[in-house]
């Protein structure tokens, strides 16, 4: 059966290997040959494809739901730039403060909503992703916080210094890749199935000593984690923060996006983070967000978002378009019960347990009566 599996999974790893090389292609091409302001948006898409690869792991792994990731990507931006003016941190390390802000914020905010109800999780990011611009407006202002620092590539790059941007997208690329390819591996191994047992069979995963309220803790803490890494790699390309940059529709946005192009590997959020980055710029370029009637509503951002949802909903049942992507075998194993080595063990033990009481039965049925022999004798 394992090499039954192996051969049949062998042309879905090279076609992975064939896809990740056409990625790094197509970056490497972006990066050298397309103007500035592209490949600054380029960089902001694969940094916020990390606080879509969190989304996926809430909705996808664990069936929570989350509208508050791009409030989340705020507090990672925040952290990461006052790191740098206020601490003196260099700027190649600060997302790393952002991924610390990010976990601590999702960990505050998933101790009280976990202890209830799923849809809490939904409305306490929803107010949090409300609440954040507020916020920050307050405590930084009404005019933007610039970075007290600067992405000078090395010598040994070969990159110029006026082309700056090509040395912040690959840090940015690099702390991404790093990140998806660790937590897809941390996801691939026991704790992966454990978030989803937690989200089938929450039940049985008590049974067998699962602290599902603990688990479920980790996954969120962790999400916020990469989206608090998402918003400070932003940094890293912007080289500024505003209040205005991470408005309530960005999490919703996001959330659509998650839901609709999620599925069971993290680098499905990769076409999420795109189409929230060029899409507006799309509709700019082409003057579809000025048209007015009809015809602008069919055109507008907010109905394209609202009709991906409706189609997510009724063509996958609100698996994702991704999920459609999916090798037979693990849609089998995502509708299959859970089984685990100790389910086994106890199924074992208690087939052996039935088959020694047939036995003492058998034994008992077989036994000579003793009275009845003593009255024969007397």
């Amino acid at each position: 059966m394992r090499e039954k599996d192996a051969t049949t999974s062998a042309p879905v790893r090279v076609a992975w290997i064939v896809a990740s090389a056409a990625l790094v292609a197509l970056s490497l091409r972006v990066a050298y040959g397309a103007t500035p302001k592209i490949v600054t948006d380029f960089s902001n898409s694969v940094a916020l494809a990390l606080a879509f690869g969190g989304l996926v792991l809430l909705t996808h792994y664990l069936g929570l739901l989350s509208l508050g990731q791009g409030a989340l990507v705020g507090v990672g931006a925040y952290a990461a730039l006052h790191a740098v003016n206020d601490f003196g941190v260099p700027v190649v390390w600060m997302p790393i403060a952002g991924l610390l802000a990010g976990t601590l914020v999702g960990a505050i905010v998933a101790i009280p909503s976990l202890r209830l109800p799923k849809a809490y999780l939904a409305l306490l990011t929803l107010s949090l992703a409300v609440a954040y611009p507020i916020v920050l407006k307050q405590v930084d202002g009404n005019l933007p916080v610039l970075l007290n620092g600067s992405f000078v590539a090395p010598s040994w790059t070969g990159i110029a210094e006026e082309d700056e941007h090509i040395w912040e997208f690959f840090l940015v690329a690099s702390y991404t890749a790093v990140t998806l390819f660790l937590v897809q591996g941390l996801l691939r191994g026991p704790i992966g199935r454990a978030f989803i047992a937690s989200r089938d069979e929450p039940e049985a995963a008590r049974a067998f000593g699962v602290s599902v309220y603990r688990l479920r803790l980790y996954g969120v803490a962790l999400s916020g984690g990469m989206a608090g890494l998402a918003g400070g790699l932003l940094m890293i390309p912007t080289n500024f923060n505003d209040f205005t940059h991470y408005p309530e529709e960005l999490s919703i946005k996001m959330f659509a996006l998650a839901m609709a192009l999620g599925g069971s590997r993290l680098i499905s959020a990769i076409p999420g983070a795109m189409i929230l980055i060029f899409l507006p710029v799309w509709l700019i370029d082409r003057n579809w967000v000025v048209e007015y009637g009809w015809v602008g509503l069919f055109k507008s951002e907010g109905f394209i978002y609202a009709a991906l949802l409706l189609a997510t909903a009724y063509l996958t049942r609100g698996k994702g378009f991704m999920h459609l992507l999916d090798s037979r075998k693990h849609r089998k194993l995502r509708r299959a019960p859970l089984f685990n080595s100790r389910a086994s063990m106890v199924a074992d033990r208690l087939v052996a347990i039935e088959d020694r009481v047939t036995q003492i039965e058998e034994l008992v049925d077989e036994r000579p009566d003793i009275g009845s022999r003593q009255d024969a004798t007397d």
